[in-house]
């Protein structure tokens, strides 16, 4: 979910993965129900931003690299 929700708020405010994960911090979870719902209309509809589809790759990496770190250990 932490990531899914990292992924919401991006494309809701259409910022980058860095701001996006300082917004998580601020954001009450009234303002993340609504930023859900907002998100998961537009997942129905099928609209996607090019920033959404730089998140799945700086995520992917992010992965990787917690799975090269969990092989060093």
């Amino acid at each position: 979910m932490k990531i899914e929700k990292t992924k919401m708020i991006m494309k809701y405010f259409d910022v980058t993965y860095k701001v996006a994960k300082q917004y998580e911090i601020v954001l009450k979870d009234k303002q993340l129900q609504q930023i859900k719902a907002w998100y998961e209309n537009k997942k129905e509809t099928g609209l996607s931003t090019s920033r959404e589809k730089s998140a799945e790759g700086i995520i992917g990496q992010g992965t990787n690299f917690q799975k090269k770190l969990d092989k060093k250990s």
